[in-house]
């Protein structure tokens, strides 16, 4: 029969992957090191290979943590029921716009939070997706793949010309502008001037948004006064 970890065990256990999010965002997987992390962790640095089987485990277990440690906006938008027939176009519309809301609301989460733990786990996910590590690739995918799916599902039904490939092309750039602007925040502030920017995070949605679906030559989502 396996033991139940105690409070002390668990304790130890969240010390050391909230130290490893800090130390791999830092210096990235090949420059940070068990001890290190043990040591920011105030722990014994064999019990790395205790509780997670190495620093591949611990690795593994710090983005797992990163991708549950609060609910998913747009994961949540993938679940609902798709529309078919008639409405399908008119949902899809509302689709893509919900999507650019919950994944500029997602990535901008923590924006006034004084916590050095989640910046650092946005900057992890940043060395992640620029260089997905061969051992994080399927966990990655897992959590990635309602994103990509909800997106396509809405651009097939709005664009039906294009091939799948012009439909990734599309749903690349809706996504890369909200990652650009979030992973670039401090230098966007400095050239604003304004360390609080945006304020109004509803406005800047509405550019993404726009911007988007001017991209994807959507007429009805501007529609022009009649005379």
């Amino acid at each position: 029969m396996n033991a139940q970890p105690t409070d002390a065990s668990f304790d130890t256990r969240q010390r050391l992957i909230e130290a490893a999010i800090l130390t791999f965002a830092e210096k990235g997987f090949d420059g940070a090191g068990i001890r290190e992390i043990a040591k920011r962790a105030n722990a014994n640095s064999a019990l790395v290979t205790y509780h997670f089987a190495g620093k591949e485990g611990l690795y593994l277990e710090a983005l797992r943590y990163i991708f549950n440690r609060k609910a998913c906006q747009v994961a949540q938008l993938a679940l609902r029921p798709r529309v078919e027939g008639p409405g399908a176009r008119e949902d899809a519309l509302q689709g893509v716009k919900e999507h650019i809301r919950a994944f500029m609301e997602d990535l901008m989460a923590c924006n006034r939070l004084i916590d050095p733990v989640e910046e650092a786990a946005m900057a992890l996910m940043a060395r992640e997706m620029q260089a997905p590590r061969p051992a994080s690739s399927a966990l990655l995918m897992e959590h990635i793949r309602p994103h990509v799916e909800h997106l396509m599902h809405c651009l097939r039904v709005l664009r039906p010309d294009l091939s799948t490939d012009e439909l990734l092309n599309m749903g690349l750039s809706i996504q890369g502008q909200l990652l650009y602007f979030r992973n670039s925040l401090g230098i966007s502030r400095l050239i604003r001037g304004n360390p609080d920017y945006p304020e109004d995070l509803s406005v800047l949605t509405q550019h993404f948004t726009d911007f988007s679906l001017r991209g994807l030559g959507i007429p009805e989502a501007f529609p022009q006064p009649r005379n």
